[in-house]
């Protein structure tokens, strides 16, 4: 009688096992972009709703008060009075942003009733130096992966930056329109040529590019945004169309640098602090996403940083009408002031 012996059960050899192995790293490899690329849109998606959420906050307040946040019209009595009442000068304004102001508009009404509104130091001051330091998520970009809370911050004109001066940054910023400001005034921008041979590019020109003091509650209305340094315009002041006017943008507040040896620095400045009124607002002169080695200045200059993202290609901003908006990077400078600027009558479509 003949038996059949059962056949031995063998293994993967070893060139099997690796070629299984390299099969799985490469459809891991071509998986891992889109799922990164799947993140990223979800990150885009979650920056939108909060610029979306600041968006209607301003408008409720504007409902409520009558302007973009603080009233800093030249000449009204009430933005003198609540000045005089905080210690200030009469003709200079409060030490804290329009962020402040629409706290209540972002179910913070409890953050905003703690804050001190009665000191020039506004982040270093004992009762809002916790408040200063909360990180407000609508506020901050999901794909910026920059420290939440920074040292060192400016609490506006003439106050000095003490280790104490810690803040929870923002990454968007009130528009103040395209100006040449203090604080705001990148000396290595050239001039870009206006259409029709117009100066409206030329630094100090105004209708155009002006100069305001930035700390001077009576040269707010040089601005030529929807923001100022202290306060906001009214609607009816956006003679452009709100659908045509930029209102917040996203500014990652980066470092830069001008040194060609060196890679741009995507660290914050010491102006990213969402209580501090300079870096709540920012004017729309910079490029976006600019990293021109020739068109910055030293590395940490705050006059430097404007419109800018980590999302690809692009950044966000909030029209005055409250919609939100993605931006190409190579947006031309002639569509970015139009947008910018509140009332140049330049014809612009937003599309």
């Amino acid at each position: 009688m003949f038996y059949l012996s059962p056949r031995a059960k063998r293994g993967f050899t070893l060139v099997e096992l690796l070629v299984v192995i390299a099969i799985i790293g490469v459809l891991v490899g071509l998986l891992l972009p889109a799922v990164q690329a799947a993140r990223e849109a979800a990150r885009r998606m979650s920056c939108s709703n909060n610029m979306k959420q600041l968006g209607l906050s301003l408008h409720t307040y504007h409902d409520a008060f009558g302007t973009m946040g603080w009233n800093s019209d030249s000449g009204d009595q009430a933005a003198h009075a609540n000045n005089v009442a905080m210690r200030h000068p009469v003709n200079r304004w409060m030490q804290v942003s329009w962020i402040a102001s629409v706290l209540p508009f972002m179910e913070e009404q409890s953050m905003y009733e703690a804050i001190n509104f009665n000191t020039a130091q506004s982040m270093s001051d004992p009762t809002n130096i916790l408040i200063a330091q909360t990180p407000l998520s609508t506020v901050m970009c999901p794909s910026n992966s920059q420290e939440i809370v920074n040292g060192g911050q400016v609490q506006g004109y003439r106050y000095p930056e003490p280790p104490s001066a810690r803040g929870a940054r923002t990454d968007y910023v009130g528009n103040l329109g395209h100006i040449w400001g203090g604080w705001k005034d990148n000396g290595s921008l050239p001039d870009f040529p206006g259409p029709n041979g117009s100066n409206i590019f030329v630094k100090g020109t105004n209708p155009g590019t002006p100069w305001v003091n930035g700390e001077m509650l009576n040269e707010q209305v040089n601005c030529n945004g929807t923001h100022r340094y202290f306060g906001g315009v009214k609607m009816a002041q956006i003679t452009d169309g709100t659908s045509n006017t930029i209102m917040v943008f996203e500014d990652m507040h980066w470092q830069g640098g001008d040194n060609p040896a060196e890679q741009h620095d995507r660290r914050p400045t010491n102006d990213s602090s969402w209580l501090s009124p300079l870096a709540a607002v920012n004017a729309i002169r910079n490029p976006m996403n600019n990293r021109n080695k020739a068109w910055l200045q030293g590395r940490g200059d705050r006059r430097c940083h404007g419109w800018s993202s980590l999302h690809p290609g692009g950044a966000h901003a909030v029209l005055s009408d409250g919609s939100v908006r993605f931006f190409t990077e190579s947006i031309d400078h002639v569509i970015r002031y139009s947008l910018g600027v509140k009332d140049d009558g330049l014809v612009v479509s937003v599309e």
